[in-house]
């Protein structure tokens, strides 16, 4: 099998099969990607809304990288694509996948609990395999280290009565046949074949049919030794719904998250006509705007209210044209003080002698409209660092020609999203910095 790794619209490579594989991504992107608009897939207005696909770009036989990350694996090739901002960094692959572990840990809606693994023993496999490992190694320490009963509800006909006696089955299915002597009764007895555990052997079929890494399958073919006494059974991400798990049992809410990642395809066992192709894909753009909402409510959540993803107004009166803000602050201690956050997943570049600092002039716009209908002065556009050594905030103020008491204050800040030297001390700077970026803006709201 071929190995090719890219970055974000990063250089062409060559594929073997184009048919093939455009034919998997098509139906990967109608499946999970369809609501994507043009600004945030980097698609140009000329291609066919039915036909398009934002993951790959390809001509003739090659194919380029747009905005996700991840793996494509198919029959002959395994493509890995990595962040845009690694491009330059001259990084060890190793080191790229602890800062992906890193802000997954931070992100809601991906879970990779794997930030503090040792990667070095597992160099020479390559992204696909490493995930499966990663995910194999969870089920296997928390099915053989801390084996889990769960109470079941059941319903059942007894002789002598056990937990609640269901009156309305007694006289339909008892009375109403002259067995008075059978009791239906409700119980929750504890059960070690329960939903929870039915599902992780599932899961560990499933991945064990794309694993091709020895140490892997040994893994998964352990956990599904183990959970021999468990029923087989076909799940979906419904069973892993409203499980009572004890404090005594936290481990296995990670891997609960890690279960519902395969069973919702996030990571695809997507149900395609060649099965051999399989991936995993994440628009960068969310990635980076979950983690920074993920830190802040993590780390700020005592003295602000963090919205994400805040879509409770229009922009017209005639609730038309709906606005969506990447997160929204409200201070607890004054609700009149608010600030509007944009994630900015870009390079600026070397904006050293540009007056608009590299900001994009349509988002302005966007962020300036937004403020003046949520009433809100401040707004904070937060964009990746371009290396170790982050740039100082830049700052511009715009006043509504209507009243000179109406201004917005805009900040321009790039942020600690990674470093060559390891995620390990970004946490600490981070804080530091949105700490000061929250600090110093006007406490007030437009009138």
């Amino acid at each position: 099998m071929k190995r090719i790794s890219s970055f974000e619209f990063g250089q062409s490579f060559s594929i073997t099969s184009r048919k093939e594989l455009e034919g998997y991504l098509h139906a990967i992107w109608n499946a999970h990607y369809s609501y994507e608009d043009e600004a945030s897939t980097s698609l140009s207005q000329g291609e066919d809304y039915v036909n398009r696909q934002g993951i790959l770009r390809f001509d003739g036989n090659t194919a380029r990288a747009r905005n996700f990350i991840g793996f494509i694996q198919s029959e002959y090739e395994s493509i890995e694509i990595y962040p845009k901002i690694f491009r330059e960094a001259n990084m060890e692959k190793s080191m790229m996948l602890k800062h992906l572990f890193y802000w997954f840990d931070y992100c809601r809606k991906w879970k990779f609990p794997f930030t503090d693994v040792n990667l070095s023993n597992l160099q020479d496999i390559d992204l696909p395999e490493l995930i499966l490992n990663l995910i194999a190694n969870q089920l296997y320490r928390v099915v053989s280290t801390n084996p889990i009963s769960l109470y079941q509800e059941m319903e059942e006909a007894m002789l002598k009565p056990k937990g609640s006696l269901n009156f309305s089955r007694y006289i339909s299915n008892s009375m109403a046949n002259g067995n008075f002597h059978v009791l239906e009764c409700d119980h929750q007895p504890m059960e070690y074949d329960n939903r929870l555990n039915r599902t992780i052997k599932y899961v560990a079929r499933l991945l064990l049919s794309k694993s091709r890494f020895s140490e892997t399958r040994q893994k998964l073919d352990d956990v599904i030794f183990i959970l021999d006494e468990v029923e087989d059974q076909v799940c979906n991400s419904s069973f892993l719904d409203h499980i009572p798990i004890s404090p005594f049992y936290q481990e296995y809410q990670t891997t609960v998250g890690l279960c519902r990642m395969v069973l919702e395809k996030h990571i695809y066992n997507h149900h395609y006509e060649d099965t051999k192709h399989w991936s995993l894909l994440l628009p960068m753009e969310y990635v980076f705007e979950d983690f920074i909402a993920g830190f802040l409510e993590r780390h700020f959540s005592a003295d602000w209210e963090v919205k994400y993803q805040k879509s409770d107004m229009y922009l017209t009166d005639e609730k038309v044209f709906q606005m969506q803000h990447d997160i929204f602050l409200v201070s607890k201690r004054d609700s009149l003080i608010k600030i509007i956050v944009d994630t900015k997943y870009k390079l600026r570049g070397n904006f050293k002698d540009d007056k608009k600092k590299g900001i994009a002039q349509s988002d302005l716009y966007q962020m300036t409209s937004y403020a003046f209908r949520r009433g809100c002065s401040n707004v904070l556009l937060l964009y990746p660092n371009q290396s170790d050594d982050i740039k100082e905030d830049n700052k511009f103020h715009i006043s509504s020609g209507l009243d000179d008491k109406h201004k917005i204050k805009v900040v321009a800040a790039e942020i600690p999203f990674w470093s060559r030297g390891g995620y390990q001390n970004i946490d600490n700077k981070l804080y530091c910095i949105l700490m000061k970026l929250l600090k110093n803006f006007p406490m007030k709201k437009l009138l």
